[in-house]
């Protein structure tokens, strides 16, 4: 799962050129890109189950020692179709300060990747996403977001995972079905897992993140650190806890982010190819600018993953 996202607004002293540019924007255009990458920054389950570290019996016969089934290779499926849906409260769907409204919010997730296998000591994905944020009560920000992008994930022999690779991202207005925000991200995260106690697991890793944008008042550099817990309760129920700080640097404007990511989910495999999850996640926001919120996001969530 490699699977990995403040808000927009900028100062009057910026001058009237960048105010210009702002207004052309939807109102709710700021709250909606930064629900977006709140959302992608916490982490979902791996789309399949993991099973507790454990050492089978060999069989051994007396004379003629040690023997080895021989097991037909299985072809690596290159292709994946995936779906994920989510149904959960927000506490601030606008990401304001103070005195907040709170609503409800679906967000379903449809992705098609290509993963060759035949990359040696790589792995690497092409893949298209589309996505759709539903609010129940605050329908103005009901929006849809679209990605291309491609990811390469390999390893520093045993002490690190290196993930590196770009999405290109568009966020269109549904009510007036209009784009108003793009997006290139070229990310890279090192990454490292420490396996104990054959039931626990804890990744922890490093993410920079280089945001081209249009409009370009929103380009920046993200600096994030994350670590985590995973706990394989039963081979198909899994429990995981996740921490993410996050700096962002902005390049065009006076402006800087600082973020605490916090989340905890038990997620029950039906399947290989199935699952279904309960999740709860808390975002606090500062910014040098008026920019300042807190989130509490709760709710449910089912994923499919179909590979051929």
């Amino acid at each position: 799962m490699w699977v990995r996202i403040a808000s927009r607004l900028t100062t009057g002293a910026l001058g009237f050129g960048v105010a210009a540019v702002l207004i052309l924007l939807p109102p709710s255009a700021k709250a909606q890109e930064a629900q977006r990458r709140q959302y992608e920054s916490i982490p979902l389950p791996p789309v399949t189950p993991l099973t507790p570290q454990s050492s089978l019996p060999a069989a051994e016969d007396e004379e003629i020692g040690k023997q080895f089934l021989l097991k037909r290779r299985m072809a690596i499926p290159q292709f994946s179709i995936s779906g994920d849906a989510q149904y959960f409260y927000n506490s601030n769907p606008r990401l304001l300060d103070g005195d907040v409204s709170d609503d409800f919010l679906f967000v379903g997730s449809s992705t098609v990747a290509w993963n060759p296998t035949w990359i040696k000591g790589a792995t690497a994905s092409v893949f298209a996403r589309q996505q759709f944020f539903r609010y129940n009560t605050d329908c103005d920000l009901d929006f849809n977001s679209t990605a291309f992008g491609m990811a390469v994930a390999t390893s520093v022999r045993d002490w690190f995972n290196v993930n590196y690779g770009y999405t290109a991202t568009r966020l269109e207005s549904r009510p007036t079905g209009q784009s108003f925000y793009d997006e290139g991200d070229v990310s890279v995260m090192l990454s490292r897992t420490e396996k104990f106690a054959q039931r626990f697991a804890l990744p922890y890793g490093y993410t920079m993140d280089y945001f081209h944008t249009s409009p370009g008042t929103y380009n920046r550099v993200t600096h994030g650190i994350f670590a985590g817990l995973n706990y394989v309760i039963t081979p198909k129920l899994l429990g995981q806890f996740f921490y993410r700080f996050q700096y962002e640097d902005y390049i065009d404007v006076t402006r800087e982010d600082r973020a605490h990511i916090l989340s905890i989910s038990l997620s029950y495999f039906i399947t290989d190819w199935a699952s279904v999850r309960t999740f709860a996640s808390w975002t606090t926001n500062k910014s040098t600018i008026d920019r300042n919120y807190d989130a509490l996001n709760s709710g449910l969530g089912a994923s499919l993953v179909w590979k051929f």
